[in-house]
This record gives C-alpha cells, structure tokens and sequence, in this order.
C-alpha cells in the first residue's frame, strides 16, 4: 500500500484541483476553497483510521486530529462573532483536537486493517456525516455542506484508488495479495455487516439536505469542461 507521505501529497494535489475548479467556475468563495482543500486532504487520510498504532499511524493520526480541529475552528470563526470569538476558537479547537484523537486511537485498537472502514460505502459514510454535520450542526447552506462531504469522499477515494495501484508488481506484472481489499464494496464473509452498511447510507441519504444546488453547480462544472 501506499505511504502516509504518498496519501498526503496526492490528497492535497488532487483535492486542491478540485476545490480550485470550484472557485474557477465561481461556485464559492476563497475561504470555502481553501477549506475544501483541508477536507478533502483530510478525506485523503481517513481510510487509514483502521491501522494499528505504528510510528507512520500515530504521525497520520495526529496529523489527521489537527486538520481537522483546525477546520472546526475555522468554520466556526467564520460563521459567528462575539466579543470572546478568539477566546472561544481556541477552546473549540482544543476540544476537537482531544475528540478526535481519542476518537482515532479508539478505531485503531478496535478495527483490523483493510476491514470494512477501508471500503467505499464506509467512506461514503463519513462523506454524509460532514454533511449532516455542517448542515444541521454548523448551520452553513446545503449546498456548502454536500460540497464538504464531496470533498472528503473524494479525498478517501484517492486514497483507496492508491492502495490499489501500490497492490500492482509492475515489474512482474502480477497483482499483490493486498490486491482487491483496499477500494472494495462488499466483502463475503461480511454480507450482513455491509447490508446494514449500506441501509444506513440508504437512510442518511433520505434524510439528507436538499441537493439540488450541488447536482446543478457539479454539472456546470462538467460542461465547462467539455
């Protein structure tokens, strides 16, 4: 599999590409693409939330815990303003920095690597869940949110898409035996597990905000491509 290096570089490449198209088609602002890059670079790492503590772990783990209670506070700052913002910032930030390191050890002492976290219905997942959460939790527009929860699906898709690459021997030109288990959908033995994976989705995505605005800024994008 890929490095933790390789996972950064690429998330933050392809993730500022992305977030830079946006801005280019003037679909939002510089705040909201700078802040894209920073999801979609976190979405980059979060596959791995499943390895176990090693050294490289433990770097993106605690890499992973500052982006994020970085963009929490950056969020927050932009959004609301008082007398004891600054004040409020930091205690916010040190708050989520503490949840998600906790929240990240937890994974890795409880998940077995290459299981159903690194998979592409628990990505998508996590993707509804920055949605529900800037939605419903941080009161920013439903089109801003379903931006955020694109970001960081795709992030975690190049990850996976990178385990894949790195499962193929190009000089013996023969698949690995990790081949198959990083960018996957379903695995057999866990047919019950991905059902009630895939339920979940099914609910998260009928309660979901209203995304029209985004299905018509992602086609925009995609003709003015073409």
């Amino acid at each position: 599999m890929a490095n933790f290096n390789t996972h950064l570089t690429a998330g933050v490449i392809i993730s500022s590409t992305v977030a830079g198209l946006g801005f280019y088609f003037q679909l939002y602002g510089l705040t909201t693409a700078v802040l894209c890059v920073m999801v979609g670079t976190l979405g980059s790492l979060l596959p791995d939330i499943d390895l176990d503590s090693s050294k490289p772990a433990k770097q993106g783990f605690f890499t992973l815990s500052l982006i994020s209670s970085t963009l929490i506070t950056i969020i927050y700052a932009n959004r609301y303003q008082s007398g004891q913002l600054l004040l409020h910032s930091l205690l916010i930030w040190a708050i989520g920095f503490v949840i998600m390191r906790g929240a990240t050890e937890l994974f890795s002492r409880l998940t077995v690597h290459r299981g159903m976290v690194h998979s592409v219905p628990y990505m998508a997942v996590f993707a509804l869940g920055v949605v529900y959460g800037a939605f419903y939790g941080l009161k920013l527009t439903a089109f801003v949110s379903w931006i955020f929860g694109m970001m960081l699906f795709i992030g975690a898709m190049v990850h996976l898409a990178l385990d894949e690459i790195y499962s193929v021997n190009v000089y013996g030109l023969r698949l690995k035996k990790s081949a198959g288990t990083a960018m996957k959908f379903i695995e057999k033995d866990k047919l019950i597990w991905y059902a009630g994976l895939y339920s979940l989705i099914a609910a998260l995505c009928y309660k979901a905000p209203p995304y029209g605005d985004f299905v018509r800024a992602i086609t925009k994008i995609a003709r003015g491509m073409v």
